[in-house]
């Protein structure tokens, strides 16, 4: 049983920023672990292009293709669990390393740091997406079913469309 002054100093605990940064980089370990292998910044290249005709100042180019990067880092965590993979660009997968629930739970610890409403509802709707395209190949992969093609072309439009939007 806490008596009161230990459950205040346990509060002051939970809200002191620097013992919140040092428990994030213990959480983030997988995060951080994945986005130490370089991918193929096709996101960034793709925002890039398409800031030709948008003119976006570079600075906030930058915030939007870093939270694109971000989502796509989380997703590739949970993606590497669901679909039992072993390597990840050439390289032992987060899970195998720090395991399943750590993994899990630093993908989605992250997701929801954004913080800011109207980008929360955004990147939301594209994860939806990603999710419903995921659900689907995980179906017909535990019900051995073969889809159509066009159910394929929605699964993969779903799976990897979504982010690319949110590049845009």
């Amino acid at each position: 049983m806490f008596n009161m002054n230990e459950f205040n100093e346990i509060l002051d605990k939970c809200c002191d920023k620097s013992s919140q940064k040092e428990q994030d980089e213990k959480l983030l370990q997988p995060l951080n672990y994945i986005e130490q292998i370089p991918g193929k910044q096709v996101r960034m290249k793709l925002a890039l292009a398409i800031n030709h005709w948008l003119s976006i100042p570079m600075d906030k180019l930058a915030a939007i293709s870093e939270i694109v990067q971000m989502l796509h880092n989380s997703s590739l965590l949970i993606d590497d669990i669901e679909d039992n993979s072993i390597l990840r660009r050439g390289i032992p997968v987060a899970h195998k390393i720090y395991g399943v629930a750590s993994t899990i739970n630093a993908a989605n610890y992250k997701v929801q740091q954004l913080g800011h409403p109207e980008a929360t509802q955004v990147y939301t709707e594209q994860l939806l997406e990603l999710h419903r395209g995921q659900g689907m190949e995980i179906y017909w992969r535990d019900n051995f079913t073969c889809p159509t093609e066009s159910e394929y072309k929605q699964m993969t439009i779903r799976k990897t469309g979504g982010l690319f939007m949110l590049a845009i």
